[in-house]
């Protein structure tokens, strides 16, 4: 009776949720006009294209304005998750004790996640690595990255996790590091811009002329007549970023397993 409850006030709320924002475009509180939308087609007519001096140097145009135009908003996002998973960690008595081996898991399961495991470790660091180049980035590439941990934990217990190198301690400092570094990445251009005495600003990526004309280089020359696109800090970041979250993420559903006693 109660989940039947929870379901009719979900669907009342959806729908009160959808005839609000219907009235509100149709009364003409919220308009959709042009005038409204200018900061977006700025940045999208702006950020890709490489002569405009509000480029980043990328073609993904959602990745530049997270670390690049807004880079300082999506480090406190990052920190704030830090904290978090610290206050998680302290919560549960800074140590992770995570149930055994499934007792109910078959040969199936077992064989299954030993199989998908490297998949889904080799497509989240893809998705990492490209971020700068087509939709994803370090925060989707490290969601995807813990769910192998996760399935990993599910089925064999914490100790066999262990023994792939997932130490509570390792992700804790690896997770510290990233996110320390992530700060020293943003804070490089204008750290130089300080030095020589023109103007830089926090998670800048390339020169915004004329009034900040330091930056990150956009790309490597390689040696066999090629370039290699990592658009200045994009790339840089969305490592770091996925370094995190990948940690992050994998140390807050340990811990939500062994305060559930591994085992529902």
């Amino acid at each position: 009776m109660r989940r039947r409850l929870e379901d009719i006030g979900l669907l009342i709320s959806l729908l009160i949720g959808v005839l609000l924002t219907y009235y509100l475009v149709a009364s003409g509180i919220v308009s959709t006009s042009a005038g409204n939308t200018y900061l977006a087609r700025t940045y999208l007519v702006n950020v890709p294209y490489i002569y405009s001096p509000y480029t980043s140097r990328s073609p993904e145009v959602v990745t530049s304005v997270i670390w690049d135009q807004r880079g300082f908003d999506t480090y406190f996002e990052t920190s704030v998750l830090f904290i978090a998973i610290m206050g998680l960690l302290y919560v549960a008595g800074a140590r992770i004790e995570g149930g055994s081996a499934s007792p109910i898991a078959t040969v199936i399961p077992r064989v299954i996640v030993k199989i998908i495991f490297p998949v889904i470790i080799v497509v989240s660091v893809s998705v990492a690595i490209h971020g700068h180049l087509t939709p994803g980035g370090g925060f989707q590439g490290g969601s995807i990255f813990a769910v192998a941990p996760y399935m990993f934990l599910l089925i064999f217990g914490w100790k066999a996790l262990e023994e792939k190198g997932f130490k509570s301690k390792v992700l804790i400092f690896l997770r510290s590091l990233a996110v320390t570094l992530i700060a020293l990445t943003g804070s490089i251009i204008l750290i130089l811009g300080f030095v020589k005495g023109v103007d830089a600003s926090l998670f800048q990526n390339q020169p915004k002329p004329p009034y900040s004309p330091i930056g990150y280089p956009a790309w490597f020359q390689l040696p066999w007549d090629g370039i290699f696109l990592f658009s200045g800090s994009l790339m840089i970041l969305n490592l770091l970023e996925f370094t995190a979250v990948s940690t992050g993420f994998t140390l807050a559903l340990a811990i939500i397993d062994s305060i559930t006693g591994g085992r529902e």
